[in-house]
């Protein structure tokens, strides 16, 4: 098993990154939405979604969101908060894809380039060109 399917749910993430909470998350949305002004229609793709924080906030101002993450432990928490126009899904992201469907993906709080093969981080990137309507926005966030 790679590292990182396990290190999203160790007590020891969530110790370190305690200060990365619900208010920082929604100011980084907030700034997301006024750059991009996307329409009250969009559809989002919170990929490696972690526990929701992004996905429920973009879904609180009326968008349509899927989130995805490998850490069921972590989308427990994020399924109390399904609705409708909220999805959350257990799935590797080396995997997920669903085409044309999405107006944004983003992959936030840096959730890429853990794969041991170059090759998975490229498979990631195509899933998300396939997964992207045309015209399509892929925000991605690392350090």
């Amino acid at each position: 098993m790679n590292w990182f399917a396990n290190w999203f749910d160790s007590k020891y993430y969530h110790i370190l990154y305690k200060h990365r909470d619900k208010l920082e998350a929604n100011l980084f949305i907030d700034n997301i939405l006024q750059k991009f002004q996307p329409p009250n229609n969009a559809f989002f793709l919170d990929l490696a979604c972690g526990s929701g924080r992004h996905s429920i906030y973009l879904n609180q101002k009326g968008y349509k969101v899927d989130g995805v993450d490998l850490s069921k432990k972590s989308l427990l928490k994020a399924k109390s908060y399904q609705n409708d126009k909220l999805q959350f899904i257990a799935e590797d992201i080396r995997r997920y894809k669903n085409p044309n469907k999405y107006d944004f993906i983003l992959n936030l709080f840096t959730s890429f380039g853990y794969f041991d093969k170059e090759n998975d981080d490229i498979n990631v990137l195509k899933n998300v060109n396939i997964s992207l309507k045309k015209d399509g926005i892929f925000i991605l966030d690392f350090f």
